[in-house]
C-alpha cells in the first residue's frame, strides 16, 4: 500500500480496516508518541508499555471508526490527548496504589487473628502481673506500662534506684516463668 499523504486519508484506510494502513500509523506515530509519554511519566519502560497498549486498543477496539478529523482536529492532537490522560491515569493509579500500601504498612489495623492473639497475651500478662508480689507489681507497671525511668519510679515509691532495678529484674524472671505455664 502507498503511505497516506495525509492524516485524513490515512483514517479513511484504517477506517476501512486496513492493516498496511495501521502498520503505517504505527510506525508514524510510534516514537512521537512514545517521547510524549516518556516526557510525561519519566519512566522509558512504562512509557513503552502505555504507549504498546494504546495501539492494541486503537486497534482491537476500532477506536478510528470513532474518530472524525476536519481542519480543527488533527490526529496528532488525537493521539497526543489520548496518551496524556492514559498517563495521567497510570500516575493517578500509581498514586492511589502508593497511598494504600502506605496505609496498610503504617496501618495500626492487624488481622483478626493477630488482633485476637494480642489481645489473649495482654489478657494473659495481666493476670501474672496480678500474681506478682505488690512492689514487683507496682515497679513493672510504672516503668513498663507508663514508660517511666528508674529515677521516676524510685521518687513515687520512695525507694533507692537500685531497689527499682532489682523488682524489675525480679519481675521479668516471673512473668517469664508465670506465661510460659500459661502459653504451653
Amino acid at each position: 500500500m502507498n503511505a497516506p499523504d495525509n492524516d485524513i486519508a490515512l483514517l479513511a484506510a484504517l477506517k476501512t480496516g486496513n492493516v498496511e494502513a495501521f502498520d503505517h500509523f504505527y510506525h508514524l506515530y510510534r516514537q512521537w508518541l512514545l517521547i510524549t509519554a516518556m516526557t510525561i511519566l519519566q519512566d522509558e519502560d512504562e512509557a513503552q508499555e502505555l504507549v504498546q497498549e494504546f495501539f492494541i486498543d486503537f486497534w482491537q477496539h476500532a477506536l478510528y471508526k470513532r474518530l472524525e478529523l476536519n481542519t480543527v482536529s488533527t490526529l496528532k492532537n488525537f493521539l497526543f490527548v489520548s496518551i496524556k490522560n492514559r498517563c495521567l491515569n497510570k500516575i493517578s493509579k500509581d498514586e492511589t496504589r502508593r497511598k494504600r500500601m502506605s496505609w496498610l504498612e503504617h496501618s495500626p489495623h492487624v488481622p483478626p487473628d493477630t488482633r485476637l492473639e494480642k489481645i489473649e497475651l495482654h489478657g494473659q500478662l495481666e493476670e501474672a502481673i496480678n500474681l506478682l508480689p505488690l512492689k514487683q507489681s507496682q515497679v513493672f507497671r510504672l516503668a513498663y506500662q507508663e514508660h517511666k525511668t528508674r529515677k521516676e519510679i524510685a521518687a513515687v515509691l520512695d525507694i533507692s534506684e537500685e531497689t527499682v532495678k532489682k523488682h524489675v529484674a525480679a519481675a521479668l524472671k516471673t512473668l517469664r516463668q508465670l506465661l510460659e505455664k500459661i502459653r504451653f
